[in-house]
C-alpha cells in the first residue's frame, strides 16, 4: 500500500466512524524522509511518501476497517538548559556548527543524545543531562547550499527546478516499486541553506550487501560518523565531511 498524503491526526481528532487504529511505528530522523518502507503493526507494508514532515498520531492510510497512524517512538535526548537570551544563542551557533538537528524551548534545548555531543556541550561550560523523551517539532541544520542561478520572477534556482524534477522522478520510480514488489528506499540530502564546501566518497554499499561499522566509526541517530569528522546520511553509499 501506498501512503501519499496525510488526512488527519488520532491525537488531535476525534474519529467515531469504529475503524482499528493501527501503528505504523518511525524513529524521530525518519519522519522527515522523502521514501521509505514501513511495516504496520498489523504487518500490513506501506510505501510511504507524503512530502511532508510527518508529526506523531498523522494518519497515513485508511482502509474500510482500519486507520493506519504514525507513532513517533521516544529516544535518547540531551536536555541543554538555558538562563539567558545570550545563553541560547551561544549554545544554538555551537550545535548548528556541529549540524545537529534540535529542538529550542524557551529555557532549554534538545538534541538527540551521542556521547561526543555530551562532552562538548560539558566542555564549552553547560550542564547538559540525558532524558527519555519524543522528538518532535525540531529545527534541521540543512548541510548544502542552493546551486544555479534565480529564475526571473521565481524565488527558486536552476538547481532547485533540477532537483525538484530528480524528485519527481524518483517518486514515480518509488511508487511503480511498490506495486512491483521491488522499491528500495531513496531520502535525497536537501540542497539548501548551508554554505559548507563537501568531500563526497563513494563507498560501493548497496541494499544487498549492507555496510559493516569499522573500528572507530559509530552510529547515531541514523548517521554514521568516523574519526576524520565524515558522516553518512545514506547508511554508508557516501561519506562526505563539511
Amino acid at each position: 500500500m501506498i501512503a501519499k498524503e496525510i488526512t488527519g491526526n488520532v491525537i488531535s481528532q476525534r474519529y467515531d466512524d469504529g475503524k482499528l487504529n493501527v501503528p505504523i511505528e518511525f524513529d524521530w530522523f525518519e519522519t522527515d524522509k522523502k521514501r521509505m518502507r514501513k511495516v504496520a503493526e498489523d504487518g500490513t507494508e506501506f510505501g510511504v511518501m507524503v512530502g511532508r514532515t510527518i508529526k506523531d498520531g498523522d494518519v497515513l492510510a485508511e482502509t474500510d476497517d482500519k486507520r493506519y497512524f504514525a507513532r513517533i517512538r521516544t529516544a535518547q535526548l540531551i536536555e541543554i538548559p538555558v538562563d539567558s537570551m545570550k545563553e541560547m544563542g551561544r549554545l544554538c551557533f555551537e550545535l548548528g556548527n556541529r549540524h545537529l538537528s534540535l529542538k529550542v524551548e524557551d529555557d532549554r534545548v534538545l538534541v538527540p543524545y551521542d556521547h561526543p555531543t555530551m562532552e562538548y556541550t560539558k566542555k564549552i561550560g553547560y550542564e547538559p543531562h540525558i532524558i527519555e523523551g519524543g522528538f518532535d517539532g525540531f529545527l534541521i541544520v540543512k548541510a548544502h547550499a542552493g546551486s544555479g542561478t534565480i529564475i526571473p520572477g521565481t524565488n527558486k534556482t536552476t538547481g532547485d527546478v533540477a532537483e525538484e524534477e530528480q524528485e519527481a522522478e524518483a517518486d514515480a520510480a518509488f511508487a511503480a516499486g511498490e506495486h512491483t514488489g521491488h522499491a528500495h528506499e531513496h531520502d535525497a540530502h536537501d540542497t539548501h541553506d548551508h554554505h559548507h564546501h563537501h568531500v563526497v566518497e563513494e563507498s560501493g554499499v548497496d541494499d544487498d550487501h549492507p555496510y559493516q561499522l569499522k573500528p572507530d566509526e559509530y552510529e547515531s541517530n541514523g548517521v554514521l560518523h568516523r574519526p576524520d569528522g565524515s558522516h553518512s546520511h545514506d547508511g554508508g553509499r557516501t561519506w562526505h565531511t563539511h
